[in-house]
């Protein structure tokens, strides 16, 4: 969010939700937190969480994911780590039974969403699993 521009002075605020949000979904089935490291080093993380919509002809169970807080630290991008994480991600929300993941993508990560398939629907980006 630093990186983005968007704490505007709030850096410690967000900091203290952010940490007492992981801490209390920690073991939440509906969200999911995947990390990479490189010598004993958090280098890249990202999440999903899953919920549940009303049906729709293109997901009758309604159930999705949102990808939130891909991230990697900046000495470490460039050695597909962000794409070892959301492949991660995609598996795992695939099989917990989604057949849409979304998410909110900055300028600099559509490439990396969309070398995976994702397609930029206005401000957001999706991706659908073939039914099977």
């Amino acid at each position: 969010m630093k990186e983005l521009g968007e704490l505007n002075g709030n850096e410690e605020l967000f900091q203290k939700a952010t940490k007492e949000y992981f801490t209390a979904n920690i073991n939440n089935p509906n969200s999911y937190t995947a990390i990479l490291k490189v010598d004993g080093e958090i280098v890249s993380a990202g999440s999903i969480v899953f919920f549940i919509r009303p049906p729709s002809l293109g997901n009758l169970q309604g159930k999705e994911a949102y990808v939130m807080n891909m991230y990697t630290a900046f000495d470490h991008r460039k050695h597909g780590y962000s794409s070892a994480i959301l492949k991660h991600l995609m598996q795992y929300g695939q099989k917990s039974g989604v057949n849409r993941i979304w998410l909110t993508a900055s300028s600099a990560g559509k490439s990396l969403y969309q070398k995976h398939g994702f397609i930029e629907y206005g401000s957001e980006m999706e991706y659908k699993f073939e039914k099977k």
